[in-house]
């Protein structure tokens, strides 16, 4: 447990210090980009929003699902309440993650919608 930790301890300064380099390099340098290339993004963007609207729909039907059986297996047998509750959490929290992740990608898409 202790080398995850480290992994993620690594990663995070590396995240940070990339996103710290990246927003410098981009004040001091614009690069700009031709129609064609804005088309194609936004193109793909809307694209990749479209699929990940699917998938994320998808796994909130499926978390709804097993978060229910969790639910009904911790009453129908109080002995495995802790462990029922347990999967639920994880089941929800991996759906909070992939909801964020849609989010993102859905702010993206709109904010490019408003661009027009």
């Amino acid at each position: 447990m202790r080398l995850f930790f480290e992994i993620c301890r690594a990663l995070s300064f590396g995240i940070i210090v990339g996103f710290l380099l990246g927003g410098f390099k981009s004040v001091i340098r614009r690069k700009s980009y031709t129609e064609e290339e804005i088309r194609y993004t936004k193109k793909l963007t809307a694209k990749a929003a479209g699929i990940l609207k699917y998938i994320t729909f998808f796994l909130l039907a499926m978390g709804l699902l097993w978060c229910s059986y969790f639910l009904i297996l911790a009453v129908a047998d109080p002995g495995q309440a802790e462990y029922a509750d347990n999967m639920a959490e994880l089941i929800v929290s991996v759906l909070t993650v992939i909801s964020i992740l849609f989010a993102f990608v859905e702010f993206l898409r709109r904010a490019d919608d408003k661009d027009k």
